[in-house]
């Protein structure tokens, strides 16, 4: 017992690092709350979670606060497009949805579905190149077309990355759809932990690719 709370066992090393994920997303979801300033707050807990990743010394709130300020107006410059097209696709996926359900089996039908499908693709391609779009700009400065356009190509030439931090990204969706019963816990993770935890995730899995990106840079503590 006394060797699980010593400040180097395993065990306190993955308490200390639950605490500062509960809290990245408490201040992520915080910052999220004026929509205008959620891709500021994302793109600070992914460059916290990274650093977390790299078992960097951090302090949490810290270094969440002064990324969220750095980014904050630079963000604005992809956040809103981004935004524009991600309330556009939920609006195309209700009403072709709503269609798809309503309509007689036959042609329309299957018209309303295969559209659905390609509003859902070009949603997955777009959360792609997002999940790259976010380390980015954390680590790198650039304009906003040159991120995207790194993204974009990090997207494509790193697919098999790419799909993990979808399923990552998409997983809580995925089994509230398919237990509809989970929902109620699934959002209490999301809420407490969630957002945080996911963007760990993804940093594991990126964290080969920024690190040979930010030696690449010149960056001194890559």
């Amino acid at each position: 017992m006394a060797g699980l709370l010593r400040f180097d066992s395993p065990f306190h090393r993955a308490w200390s690092a639950a605490a500062d994920l509960v809290v990245i997303n408490g201040l992520t979801l915080l910052g999220c709350l004026p929509v205008v300033t959620a891709g500021s707050a994302l793109v600070a807990c992914h460059r916290v979670a990274m650093e977390m990743a790299r078992e960097e010394d951090v302090y949490t709130v810290r270094s969440w606060w002064r990324s969220f300020r750095v980014n904050l107006r630079g963000s604005l410059a992809w956040w809103l497009p981004m935004l524009c097209l991600i309330a556009l696709a939920v609006v195309e996926l209700v009403v072709l949805g709503g269609r798809a359900g309503a309509a007689p089996q036959g042609s329309p039908s299957r018209l309303a579905s295969g559209a659905s499908g390609l509003v859902l693709a070009g949603a997955l391609a777009l959360a792609g190149v997002a999940s790259w779009l976010l380390p980015l700009v954390a680590f790198f400065d650039n304009t906003a077309s040159g991120h995207l356009g790194n993204a974009l190509r990090l997207a494509v030439g790193a697919l098999g990355r790419t799909s993990l931090c979808l399923v990552i990204a998409a997983a809580p969706i995925a089994l509230s759809l398919v237990l509809p019963r989970a929902l109620p816990a699934v959002a209490w993770f999301m809420v407490i932990i969630g957002v945080g935890f996911q963007a760990y995730l993804i940093a594991l899995v990126q964290r080969g690719v920024i690190d040979r990106l930010r030696r690449a840079a010149g960056a001194p503590d890559a």
